[in-house]
């Protein structure tokens, strides 16, 4: 488990001081969904319709999409990121690898090939040596001074990348996806008030962002706000209705703030949304003590 403020409340709040987040949340490489890299009309425009068509789960439309949109802007970060992820979501890593490697033997000096071959390798410590040499290029390209920060995360080496994550900050004033990830450093540290603080920093700059107001529900639940923790995961619903794990979290902070009825049409939600999720038993558990 991670680490907890320490409670003395029944196994929900135990649940809302922790954080399990969803992956979609909670990826340090997660994309926010403003400021595109690329100031070129046709490209931006393309790359708007592969997000269209990977909803659809139109995996060879949306590459085409992709490849185009690159084409039309070599240096369009974002749309190489979203190929190499749509790639990766149907199993098809290695071949990513391979093509972002003939990239950067293509452009040996180019930051950003450093950066985006650096993003298609498995080991961390490989991943960071190219990451540095993107830093090296171009020590204002503040892409891979996230991913260093986001790299320490997944170790759990979270002062490192607090560190990684305020020179990200000094780089790129404002990042949501740094702010996002040092205030998820932050609750992981059992450290509310920091989290809170950048969180609501960050639903100012980007409030379209469901992950910041899930975590703010987080940071509210650890502070014992149940009211502001209930307001802030019906935002990230209100943004991601088809995530089921809202629901469950939704219903965590009603149970604790003594909304039972509440509570129980969140969990039941959930379990309408997710029956086989590894959490459906600790909803039914949920359910049940509160039906009594």
């Amino acid at each position: 488990m991670f680490q907890t403020l320490n409670c003395t409340r029944p196994h929900a709040y135990f649940l809302l001081c922790t954080c399990s987040l969803i992956l979609v949340l909670t990826s340090p490489f997660r994309l926010s969904g403003q400021n595109l890299e690329s100031s070129n009309p046709r490209a931006i425009s393309l790359y708007k319709e592969s997000l269209q068509l990977a909803e659809q789960d139109k995996f060879n439309e949306t590459i085409e999409k992709l490849r185009q949109a690159i084409k039309a802007d070599p240096n369009f970060i974002q749309a190489h990121l979203r190929y190499m992820d749509a790639f990766r979501s149907v199993g098809r890593g290695k071949e990513v690898v391979a093509m972002y490697e003939n990239m950067l033997k293509q452009n040996p000096g180019s930051a950003l090939y450093h950066f985006l071959y650096g993003r298609t390798l498995s080991d961390m410590d490989a991943k960071r040596a190219e990451y540095k040499k993107a830093l090296a290029a171009e020590p204002t390209f503040y892409w891979a001074q996230l991913s260093i920060g986001g790299s320490y995360f997944i170790e759990k080496r979270y002062d490192e990348a607090i560190v990684a994550l305020n020179k990200t900050l000094e780089l790129k004033p404002g990042l949501v996806d740094a702010i996002r990830l040092l205030a998820g450093i932050y609750l992981e540290k059992s450290m509310p008030h920091q989290a809170r603080r950048l969180l609501e920093e960050a639903a100012a700059i980007d409030n379209t962002d469901a992950g910041i107001y899930f975590r703010l529900g987080q940071a509210y639940s650890q502070l014992e706000r149940f009211q502001s923790a209930e307001k802030a995961f019906l935002k990230a619903i209100a943004l991601e209705p088809d995530e089921p794990l809202m629901y469950y979290y939704l219903g965590l902070s009603r149970e604790i703030g003594n909304n039972r009825q509440g509570a129980l049409e969140a969990y039941r939600k959930f379990l309408d949304m997710a029956p086989d999720h590894e959490l459906a038993q600790s909803a039914k558990k949920n359910i049940e003590k509160l039906s009594k």
